[in-house]
């Protein structure tokens, strides 16, 4: 195979995709990691990814042998391995106070220094395949055996590599290229087999592991770490003992004096707790503090299995003591399951941080808030943490906490905000405001009894100081901010801007202005389009890069916003995003391998435009949000057959015969209007937008190019 394809570029093609589908999920799943696991990596990480393949495609036209190609797949790999060890190292790279999760515009650089020659070198090799592939219709032909290694390559990633380091699951992809590699030359493979078995050895990654620790500053050494189906866990040795996910602090103990403290507010706010459900709780250490009141019944929930296991092994007898408690029950599962079949209980408490990501603002949006309020009993509490403090209210802090007060005022009457370094949200249906006082609080902790000796009641005073409180209170009444919902998550480019520490006058506004700002100059943008490809028909004929880069386009934009609509509804791609990505590719595959059997080329065209815009409108319907497994799934393989379908005809309009030409030039300009719409869905139409904005202008664009594409008809018919 190493020596020349051999007549075999079906296997080299199949071996290309696979690298493709394993390289690419394990550098979205660092480049989130990087980032505190913000989807904010994945415009930007798929924009870097596919401006990297439309570059090397673009070279692989004019420059290297068809032979050369069939070393991509390795070259691939070890390639990816490097990105992997340069995005672990980022922080230090980055200056990142010890820490620190890294803001997206500091490790924009990162990523396009990573993802960027990765990517590059397959976007080479493709137009070599192709042509090695020869005979009509090789484009389709080869993009649709590329995608169909992509399609394996991510369907066992999710199922077989997600739990094993990055290392380790490139080093797997490796071995079977190798195997590949066997029907050549027996160097080739001999070699190949030898690099994956040393990248495969236990002690790589565990190098891998304790270098990164040591790049980003942490106190103390690294005593364990693992790779969970949603995030990478790491326990830092202190003092004091800290537990991190994907880089952002979890948990820390001991901490006995906030986490009592903090616990025992909670537990005030309700005038007779006996029923309550915690989320994100197990982290905060206020589960013993929680205990010493006179509950009944403490459901603490954690989505992350692996999370819920290791915390109480990792923070000592604390934690695992209050979890044995008979009123404790761990359930390791969606909070939005949880909430929707539970029962009935006095008070709920939300403390599993900012919606700085889309996993996380699943229990900040609307829908997930009137669940709450449906299970609470008369007189029931729900509390919302956040990390924004009352004495800095100006910057995206103060915008994230007007969203997230009106967001839980539409699902519950009253609202009222406790001050602190910390602000609390506290919401009923009546009779809140007046239980959220010193002197209230008070009134309970003496009813209670001996509840905890080494706690003074004094401190609720200063929590509670009435000239923040009313402060607080005056900003969350001028708040006119709407509500954050799933389908259009508003909460969470505010929040990541606050996580990033980019809080600034100008970065809020500007966030503001586009989260406020009407829809129209995105319609009107899609008129314009529209014009300027008509015009581009009559004059010239259809334009063959210009189609295809709205094809790449808009193909981008449905697998960003089907993924985060999964993330939404399901709450984790951390794992999920090699299949998801593997079943878009399975139907790019079956419609590039369909059309480019034959047939009018503009034909095929037409009609994936047509499916197209079916596939935006579907999303634009909301549908992928209520029933996510029944209609993404298909959703991506549909969008993943229009893409596929209309390749082949924009490679013959591109390379006028020249299969080499063609493929080249269609795929990079495919690759180019997806690395644009990665950017443009992934960072800015999803935020401002919503799902349904960014459907119906996906469904646009398709329709500016089937008029160009009937035009052309009509035009080649007279």
């Amino acid at each position: 195979m190493y020596g020349g394809t051999g007549g075999r570029p079906r296997g080299a093609l199949l071996a290309l995709g696979w690298a493709c589908g394993v390289s690419q999920a394990v550098l979205l799943r660092e480049s989130m990691a990087l980032a505190g696991g913000s989807e904010l990596a994945w415009g930007a990480v798929l924009s870097v990814w596919l401006a990297g393949m439309s570059a090397g495609a673009r070279l692989g036209v004019r420059v290297g042998r068809p032979g050369l190609g069939a070393w991509g797949p390795p070259l691939m790999l070890l390639a990816s391995l490097g990105a992997v060890v340069l995005l672990r190292a980022g922080p230090l790279l980055a200056g990142a106070a010890p820490g620190e999760v890294m803001a997206t515009g500091r490790a924009a650089w990162l990523w396009a220094a990573a993802v960027f020659p990765v990517a590059a070198v397959g976007g080479w090799c493709f137009p070599l395949l192709a042509a090695a592939l020869g005979g009509a219709g090789a484009a389709g032909r080869a993009w649709a055996l590329e995608a169909a290694g992509a399609f394996v390559g991510g369907t066992v990633f999710t199922f077989a590599l997600a739990g094993l380091g990055s290392a380790t699951a490139l080093a797997a992809a490796l071995v079977v290229v190798g195997v590949v590699a066997g029907r050549g030359p027996a160097w080739a493979a001999a070699t190949v087999l030898a690099l994956a078995v040393a990248l495969a050895a236990p002690w790589t990654e565990a190098v891998l592991a304790r270098l990164a620790w040591d790049w980003t500053g942490r106190p103390g050494d690294l005593l364990a770490w693992t790779n969970t189906r949603q995030q990478r866990l790491e326990l830092g040795s202190g003092p004091p003992l800290a537990v991190y996910g994907d880089g952002a602090l979890t948990a820390t103990a001991p901490d006995a004096y906030s986490s009592g403290s903090r616990g025992h507010l909670l537990a005030l706010l309700h005038p007779a707790p006996r029923r309550v459900l915690c989320v994100g709780c197990l982290g905060t250490g206020v589960v013993p503090a929680l205990l010493a009141h006179p509950l009944k019944r403490l459901v603490v929930v954690e989505d992350d299995p692996e999370l819920a296991r290791r915390l109480p092994a990792w923070l000592g007898e604390t934690v695992s003591l209050a979890v044995a408690d008979p009123r404790v029950e761990v359930r390791t599962d969606d909070p939005v399951r949880v909430v929707a079949a539970g029962e009935e209980v006095d008070l709920i408490l939300l403390l599993d941080g900012d919606p700085a990501t889309l996993r996380r603002h699943r229990t900040r949006t609307l829908e997930f808030l009137r669940a709450c309020a449906g299970r609470l009993a008369p007189g029931g509490v729900v509390v919302v943490r956040t990390t924004v403090t009352d004495t800095y209210l100006a910057g995206a802090g103060g915008e994230l906490l007007a969203t997230l007060a009106a967001t839980l005022a539409a699902a519950l009457p009253e609202v009222v905000g406790i001050p602190g370094e910390e602000v609390l949200l506290v919401a009923g249906r009546e009779g809140v405001d007046a239980g959220v006082t010193a002197g209230a609080l008070a009134v309970r902790w003496q009813a209670r009894g001996e509840v905890d000796a080494a706690f003074a009641p004094a401190m609720l005073g200063d929590r509670l100081d009435e000239h923040r409180r009313r402060a607080l209170a005056e900003f969350l009444h001028r708040a006119q901010e709407p509500p954050s919902t799933a389908g259009h998550p508003r909460a969470v480019l505010l929040a990541a801007l606050h996580a990033e520490g980019r809080s600034g006058f100008r970065a809020t506004l500007a966030a503001a202005k586009m989260l406020l700002a009407p829809g129209w100059p995105a319609l009107a943008g899609v008129v314009a389009l529209g014009c300027l490809l008509v015009a581009w028909t009559l004059a010239r004929g259809a334009p063959a890069a210009p189609l295809a880069a709205c094809v790449g386009f808009c193909s981008m934009g449905w697998w960003v916003l089907l993924l985060a609509a999964w993330q939404a509804a399901e709450g984790s791609v951390y794992a999920e995003v090699g299949v998801l990505s593997g079943l878009f590719m399975a139907g790019l595959a079956a419609g590039a391998g369909r059309a480019g059997r034959g047939g009018a080329p503009l034909e095929w065209l037409a009609a994936a435009l047509v499916g197209g815009a079916g596939v935006s409108l579907a999303i634009a319907s909301g549908l992928p949000l209520l029933w996510p497994r029944a209609v993404i799934v298909p959703l991506l393989v549909a969008a993943g057959a229009c893409t596929g379908c209309a390749f082949p005809a924009l490679a013959t309009l591109a390379g006028g015969g020249d299969e080499r030409r063609g493929a080249g030039r269609g795929f990079a300009a495919d690759d180019a209007g997806a690395a644009l719409g990665a950017l443009c869905v992934g960072l800015f139409a999803f935020p401002w937008l919503g799902l349904r904005g960014s459907g119906l202008a996906l469904a646009g664009i398709m329709a500016a190019a089937l008029a160009a594409v009937l035009l052309q008809r009509r035009r080649g018919a007279a």
